[in-house]
């Protein structure tokens, strides 16, 4: 690498999962073998996610994120049981993907000590609309939304359970959400907001395992494959992941010993505005300026990169868009072909997690010097020209003299493009460190803390060129702040094996204080000058001179050199350290893990005199569990429709009237001349129309129309209406209302005993087909009170009914017919007479003619089947009617195809059913609010706190536990255990209190079960 400029940026760490990869390092092994993250989805996947394989256009090929979404840790990240199962996929991968590149770069993933960014985005949050769909409605369930499934809080969730004090700002711009987010963290640290920066995205759409529907014209493969940059592509396949990268100033990480995998050396973003076919379209203009501006702003040249990492999805307009801005930008003469590939035909595309993604393919090949092949690449797009070339396979990157460089492009839905140089990471000299180390890591819980164990005696084994001073420092320095801690002193790798195998050199202890007093003291012991030569060989500064080699100077040096490392030393304190002459550094090293135990912070880059360097670890092996709220049961398969009384407000009704003016009122009876008579009144601005043989504009403002005259009419009108209430079918003709409806888009329909509420009311079968022409529809009854029409008609929200003077909604009754086989079908029923409803549509002058009439079957059994239409809601009435007159027991069937068979008998075999509402067909009041959640059954077990667990004693203090576990979720909860760190909300403690009729602030203020039981104990004043 040649002297990187001042504005450089290093990628530090790495962290993601995605379709077939469960981390980063599996990932770049699955693309070097040719192992595809897409896959065939199985049978039982597709039945799991409601999917029918038999589908017209369904692909049955998919790209699940390893792992799943439906899996937690929810101890490691501080949060209770209601609050992980409520928590949106894209924020758990996301904490946790923040997490492992923090750890991964060398840094605590907790208040890792410097401010740290995180720019990020994500995809839609199905599981809100799936599986949340009522938490709003429910207790806490607000809270819930906002801080934890709601987009905005994406990234000021993570920065509030990891600690991270510089910005967090979500990122949405579809596609290339990712790679701006990069791009704005690069501006964050250039302009000094922080010292470290977290970018990233996640795409988790929901059923992960459901394939997708090809429909001719769409950018959805309809094989299941991606083609990118072949002349064969045919559409993308959209792959489910998450991932984040951690980024520092180039020239803080060499001074900081980070490790660097690759350098950021400038960025991109812009918009193709509009210079493009259409909103979702891509533009030739616009990215070949944002590869052009990244390349100026990176101070580098067109032929000094060697390899593009695309943004190519495989569908033949994007690829080719794409490689003719290429083209604009690389000039012609190159002695080697630029290189481009495309990681989209191995994972899919990862949508808002697809920019990071690509760029961490493009590190790894710089850092590995890796030419990377595009998988299933066979014939080159004709776009593709000679400045370019596609490898089938990873070839060798050779190197020139020159460092290797690489491009990598986002361009999101929408037009806004992004675009990153990146150039190979400085070379790192090999080091070994010589004497004993001390490795130190930490857990939530003893199994999570054996696997940190195993995991890093099989890095160590995997990796034998890693210094193992520099695996002691990362080690000290970024997995420690869990309170279950182990430590182990080694003298070399080959015992480092060893000893991380051997359960008897463990040092565990499980830490209760912070920061303890702790005093020092002699042990026995003859050889106090190898204790003085250890202590001022382990302990001291380099400039602090050799201690006596007496027991005097050896303590006087290990005094120094504990508080040199931040121990605090008091000779009054209770707890004491005892050090015996003749102690070696690797006894000095135990004394050391001793005190890391029992809470003291030490300064670990002093104990390496400031020469530690970070290498890659691996990270925290998160200890999941199912914390999954299931969806919402499916619409039931039928529905029964009824009337609910639903009187509407009439006070205030001549100021609600006047509101709503201007009025446009078509009035063809004595009720509609009583309605424009009654806004009159009330003081509203109101224009009537009448029906006649002709247009005329009457000296009154009033209008007169014939058929043919609407439009007309609409030219006419002084001022633009309000309100237009279309109510000529009170006169017994609609008129031309279909071309009303379409004039007046919102119009209120009026008609006159349309409907069935009370049964005997239904007076105007052949109306029924208007009920469903608009939105906003009202039934009149023949004694309806006319302030009651009027304030039904200023009802917005549902269709009415008016009867005397009360107003009846449409109410839909979940019906269940049997299970398949419960009914033998309609054998067991000859005498059931089906009559199908034409459902063919009539010419449009009598498009509500339902056609031929019912037959007349007496007191026998007969089935409808009409179509959710005019002429259907006809043919209902009509038989609703003849039901009501004895001719014939009808029952409706409203159903948008035929339906089965045993569907049918049951209905024949529900006699009381006067109409029933197949699946399938929008309801006319839809559920304004979903099923509430229900939270998990199963209480969950208490996490691992700091507190130990104390069994609450018999009385009060149980009360409270138990009152505690049930609000929380937790099987059990001690004595002394804290209600927040619990997880604990704030809304919560104020209803525990208010349940003892105690003050607000009781449960901040007596936070543990003993502490309020104490206080409920004491006598009230």
């Amino acid at each position: 690498m040649t002297e990187a400029p001042e504005s450089a940026v290093a990628l530090v760490g790495m962290a993601g999962r995605f379709p077939g990869a469960a981390d980063v390092e599996q990932l770049r092994r699955n693309l070097a073998a040719g192992v595809p993250g897409l896959r065939e989805l199985t049978d039982a996947e597709l039945a799991a996610a409601g999917a029918d394989p038999a589908a017209p256009g369904h692909v049955r090929v998919g790209g699940p994120v390893a792992g799943g979404v439906e899996t937690f840790d929810a101890t490691a990240f501080g949060l209770g049981a209601r609050e992980a199962e409520t928590l949106e996929p894209h924020h758990r991968l996301l904490l946790e993907c923040s997490w492992e590149a923090l750890e991964r770069a060398g840094y605590r993933p907790t208040d890792p000590g410097v401010p740290v960014g995180l720019f990020a985005g994500c995809a839609f949050p199905d599981y809100l609309t799936r599986n949340l769909a009522g938490l709003a409605a429910e207790p806490d369930g607000k809270p819930l939304l906002s801080a934890g499934v709601e987009r905005d809080s994406l990234t000021s969730l993570v920065s509030y359970k990891l600690g991270l004090r510089g910005p967090a700002i979500t990122v949405q711009t579809y596609c290339s959400t990712s790679l701006v987010a990069v791009h704005l963290a690069c501006q964050s640290l250039l302009t000094y907001e922080c010292d470290l920066a977290l970018a990233g995205g996640a795409a988790l759409p929901l059923p992960q395992t459901g394939g997708h529907v090809h429909a001719e014209g769409d950018i959805l493969s309809p094989d299941g494959r991606v083609r990118a940059l072949d002349a064969a592509a045919n559409g993308t396949v959209m792959g489910s992941g998450a991932a984040v990268v951690a980024l520092k100033r180039l020239e803080d990480a060499l001074a900081d010993g980070d490790v660097v995998h690759a350098v950021i050396l400038g960025s991109a973003v812009n918009n193709d505005g509009r210079d493009r076919a259409g909103y979702p379209a891509p533009g030739v203009a616009g990215q070949a300026a944002v590869v052009d501006t990244a390349l100026a702003v990176a101070g580098v040249k067109p032929e000094t990169v060697g390899y593009v990492e695309c943004h190519a999805v495989g569908t033949p307009l994007g690829d080719s868009i794409e490689l003719a801005a290429l083209n604009r930008v690389f000039g012609s003469g190159r002695a080697v072909p630029c290189v481009l590939s495309s990681v989209k035909p191995s994972i899919g595309h990862l949508d808002r997690a697809s920019g990071v993604t690509s760029l961490i393919r493009a590190a790894l090949n710089l850092r590995d010097g890796v030419l990377p092949g595009t998988w299933g690449f066979s014939t080159p797009n004709p776009a593709l020209g000679d400045r370019f070339t596609v490898l089938p396979a990873d070839a060798p990157w050779p190197a020139d003299g020159t460092p290797r460089r690489a491009g990598v492009s986002s361009f999101g839905v929408g037009g806004t493009n992004a675009h990153v140089v990146l150039e190979e990471p400085p070379v790192r000299e090999p080091r070994s460190s010589s004497g004993p180390q001390l490795l130190t890591f930490s857990a939530a819980d003893p199994a999570a803390l054996d696997e940190v164990t195993s995991r890093l005696r099989a890095h160590l084994a995997s990796h034998p060129a890693l210094d193992l001073g520099d695996v002691a420092f990362t080690l000290q320095v970024s997995r420690g702040h869990f309170a279950l801690r182990r430590a182990v002193v080694v003298r070399d790798r080959a015992d480092a094996l060893a000893a991380l195998a051997d359960p008897g050199r463990w040092i565990d202890g499980e830490t209760r204080r912070r920061d303890p007093r702790i005093r020092l003291a002699a042990g026995p012991g003859p050889d106090w000058a190898a204790t003085a030569a250890a202590a001022h060989s382990l302990l001291a500064g380099a400039e602090v001179p050799a201690p006596a080699a007496t027991r005097e100077g050896a303590l006087s040096a290990l005094a120094a050199g504990l508080t040199r490392l931040g121990v605090r030393l008091d000779e009054s304190a209770s707890d004491t350290v005892v050090v015996e002459g003749g102690s070696s550094a690797e006894e000095l090293l135990s004394t050391l893990a001793r005190l890391w135990l029992a809470g003291c912070t030490l300064d670990w880059p002093a104990l390496h005199r400031g020469e530690g360097r970070r290498v890659e670890l691996p990270p925290y092996p998160f200890q999941r569990k199912r914390f999954w709220v299931e969806s919402a049961p499916s619409r039931p398969a039928a529905h029964v429709p009824s009337w609910r009384l639903d009187p509407q407000p009439v006070t205030g009704l001549a100021g609600r009237l006047r509101a709503a003016g201007p009025w446009l009122l078509f009035a063809g009876s004595p009720v509609g001349e009583a309605l424009a008579s009654r806004i009159t009144l009330a003081g509203g601005e109101v224009t009537t129309v009448r029906p006649g043989a002709a247009f005329a504009f009457l000296d009154s403002g009033d209008f007169v129309v014939g058929p043919g005259d609407l439009p007309e009419l609409r030219r006419s009108l002084v001022v633009v209406p309000r309100t237009v209430v279309h109510a000529f079918a009170l006169g017994g003709s609609p008129g031309e209302i279909e071309e009303a409806a379409e004039l007046w888009p919102g119009m209120v329909t009026v008609t006159s005993g349309a409907v069935g509420v009370l049964g005997p009311d239904l007076t105007t079968p052949s109306q029924a087909g208007l009920t469903g022409l608009t939105a906003r529809h009202v039934d009149v009854g023949a004694d309806a009170s006319i302030d009651q029409v009027l304030a039904a008609v200023l009802n917005t929200e549902t269709p009415l009914a008016v009867r005397g003077d009360q107003s009846w909604r449409p109410h839909h009754e979940p019906w269940e017919p049997p299970a398949p086989g419960g009914v033998a079908g309609l054998a067991g029923f000859e005498e059931v007479v089906v009559h199908r409803g034409t459902g063919v549509p009539a010419p449009r002058e009598s498009s509500l003619d339902p056609g031929p009439g019912l037959p007349d079957l007496d007191d026998r059994r007969g089935l409808l089947l009409v179509r959710p239409d005019p002429a259907g809601r006809v043919l209902a009435a009509q038989a609703r009617v003849a039901r009501l007159a004895g001719r014939g027991r009808w029952t409706t069937v409203v159903s948008t195809s035929d339906p089965a068979a045993e569907v049918l008998a049951a209905v024949a075999a529900a006699d009381q059913l006067t109409e029933v509402v197949l699946s399938g067909v929008p309801l006319v009041r839809p559920a304004r609010v979903g099923e509430p959640v229900q939270a998990q059954a199963q209480a969950r077990p208490r996490p691992a706190l700091s507190t130990p667990f104390v069994e609450p004693e018999p009385g009060l203090e149980q009360e409270v536990a138990q009152r505690w576990a049930a609000a929380l979720g937790y099987a059990e909860i001690g004595a002394d255990d804290n209600f927040f760190e619990l997880g604990g909300r704030s809304a919560g403690a104020v209803r525990i209190a208010a349940h003892w009729d105690l003050p607000a602030t009781a449960v901040v203020e007596l936070p543990t079960v003993r502490l309020l039981a104490a206080r409920l104990a004491e006598p009230r004043s």
